[in-house]
């Protein structure tokens, strides 16, 4: 099933087999202000609230980029402070959504095109990819970039990217951890949909308190976040009927099928 979300100047949208994919539509290279990052704020809202929206993929339109980066003419001493706090809150609505998020690279990835990434739970690359920051070369520090890349990269990797300004390919990024998986471009788009295709088979409110449960573990030892946990668990999860079906369907030795309750 395709639905064709609300329309959008900087964007679009669409919801297929409970994929639905944000598309950054911002030609030629993607480049991130205000007025987009509200469209995707509002996007968001409409995949949370719709029970068929399971997992968000966000991408880039055309060839050149993903995204690179955030507008410059936002840079300026009159207008950074504003940037910085819509940045801030942007990326923090997408690292606190409650469905799984995955960016799928298909070019190249810079400044403010990675942070968006970053704040998703997953990334997913062509091989070709440049992704970076390069805003060193510009006499500008990458505030976000730099604390979301914290455990994500060795510290000796981040200061070589940070301080040099120099990109690293989808292939080196995958082979850092950064990136789940590499995709060639020919197959990128059938790729993508196969890959978010396993989250959009689970039980959608067992996938919500999932999410729910590995964002609230971060920084957590198993001393320290048990019980927060275990309350999610024994209160929210285990009065759902997808609990049973699932229990029941294993049993059986046949697929579910979820009630979604």
């Amino acid at each position: 099933m395709i639905e064709e979300s609300r329309k959008y100047q900087f964007i679009s949208t669409d919801l297929r087999d409970g994929i639905f994919t944000v598309r950054l539509a911002r030609p030629p290279v993607n480049v991130i202000h205000a007025p987009m990052m509200l469209e995707i704020a509002d996007a968001l809202d409409v995949a949370e609230n719709d029970p068929g929206s399971f997992v968000v993929v966000i991408t880039g339109s055309g060839s050149r980029a993903f995204s690179a980066g955030a507008e410059i003419g936002d840079h300026d001493r009159e207008h950074i402070e504003e940037l910085m706090e819509n940045m801030k809150g942007f990326l923090t609505r997408l690292q606190t959504f409650p469905l799984p998020t995955i960016a799928a690279l298909n070019a190249a990835t810079l400044g403010g095109g990675l942070e968006l990434a970053l704040a998703c739970d997953m990334i997913i690359s062509v091989p070709e990819a440049k992704i970076g920051h390069p805003e060193i070369k510009l006499a500008s520090i990458a505030i976000p970039g730099i604390l979301m890349l914290q455990g994500r990269l060795p510290s000796n990797k981040i200061v070589e990217m940070l301080a040099g300004g120099e990109p690293i390919d989808g292939r080196e990024a995958h082979r850092l951890g950064l990136v789940n998986q590499l995709i060639d471009a020919a197959d990128f788009d059938a790729g993508v949909a196969a890959f978010a295709a396993t989250f959009a088979r689970m039980s959608r409110p067992v996938l919500q308190l999932m999410m729910r449960v590995l964002k609230g573990a971060s920084g957590q030892t198993l001393q320290s976040g048990h019980d927060a946990a275990a309350r999610i668990y024994i209160d929210e999860l285990m009065p759902l009927d997808d609990v049973e079906e699932g229990l029941a369907a294993f049993a059986e030795k046949r697929s579910p099928i979820w009630k979604h309750g």
